[in-house]
């Protein structure tokens, strides 16, 4: 019985250091977004549902707070961007971003069993630990009814495999800004660093841990189970790097994302609909898609079976290009 004992207790504490395995993926839920469940964007959608909602009140330049699920998935970014209602494409919110997250950022965001490891799970059903904390809305904008569009990418742990990219997920909330706004608008969007990794591994507030790449992609990366520490990395989305007014490109990505891992393993694109030629992955052997996305999803109870399918929607990821572009709906 004192064996018996000693086995459960080692397999228990085994199991604390084990990634994730079952994950229900995500979407905005405060502000209340359009969505109840989560939509996939391969960056070529701009809002999943097109029809508006009761919109929230906001004042320009007010700090708001913003929730989404955690739901055992590792790492990652968030990008916010704004368009007028009815102006809702994915190119109106590439010209639009005004501000970038770290995924696991927040105080809720943490595994409830307190975990510090950097592959914990949420310890807990679907649906119960909640990330995001503040961002702060454009003050340069009209008064007027927007449309505010959140998108996560560069997330790690897709159905039980660590090894590889979460799909990247969409969610739009419709919002008012009460009065108009009394700044110009800056160069580039505002980022906010540091998340739950970060935090524990005393690194600041300047970069977040995210996997494999860090831009929203038109491929799903597919790896090692065994090798995957070495593509989760730290840093911020590629547009913060690389802002430069109207060259920028809003975070999105039509070519294959560069890497910082020079190792040598057993990985696969998977597209949404069609498979590019990838040319960032070390060695790369292509294997067949075998999607369990919807599988997954069913296993949280408030999650319509139709939110999620097993193909993603076709696209070309367009750049951005609006910081030099003048807006009726902006001020002056």
């Amino acid at each position: 019985m004192k064996f018996l004992s000693f086995s459960l207790a080692v397999v228990a504490a085994l199991n604390c250091l084990l990634p994730p395995s079952i994950e229900a993926h995500s979407w905005l839920v405060k502000p209340v977004s359009r969505e109840t469940g989560p939509r996939t964007t391969d960056g070529s959608i701009g809002c999943p549902d097109t029809t508006p909602r009761t919109p929230t009140s906001f004042s320009p330049g007010e700090t708001i707070d913003v929730r989404y699920w955690r739901n055992n998935h590792l790492g990652g970014f968030i990008r916010w961007a704004i368009s007028p209602v009815g102006s809702e494409t994915a190119s109106d919110f590439d010209d639009n971003v005004f501000f970038y997250t770290c995924r696991e950022s927040g105080p809720d965001c943490v595994p409830a069993d307190g975990s510090t490891y950097r592959y914990a799970g949420d310890s807990s059903g679907p649906n119960t630990i909640s990330c995001g904390d503040t961002i702060t809305l454009p003050d340069w904008l009209r008064e007027g009814d927007y449309v505010l569009q959140w998108v996560w990418f560069s997330v790690g742990s897709s159905s039980g495999n660590v090894g590889w990219a979460e799909p990247q997920f969409v969610s739009c909330a419709d919002i008012t800004l009460t009065s108009a706004g009394s700044s110009s608008e800056p160069k580039c969007p505002t980022f906010v660093g540091g998340d739950r990794v970060t935090k524990n591994d005393n690194l600041g507030n300047n970069e977040c841990f995210y996997f494999y790449t860090n831009s929203i992609e038109s491929t799903q990366y597919k790896g090692s189970n065994e090798d995957y520490e070495q593509y989760y990395i730290f840093g911020k989305p590629s547009y913060v790097e690389n802002c430069s007014g109207s060259t920028a490109d809003s975070g999105n990505s039509s070519t294959a994302p560069a890497t910082q891992i020079s190792a040598t393993i057993d990985t696969t694109e998977t597209p949404w609909m069609a498979i590019p030629t990838a040319t960032h992955a070390p060695t790369e052997k292509a294997q067949e898609f075998t999607s369990n996305e919807s599988n997954v999803a069913d296993e949280a109870s408030d999650i319509p079976n139709e939110s999620i399918g097993d193909d993603y929607p076709v696209g070309t990821v367009a750049p951005g290009g609006c910081r030099g572009k003048k807006r009726s709906w902006t001020r002056g």
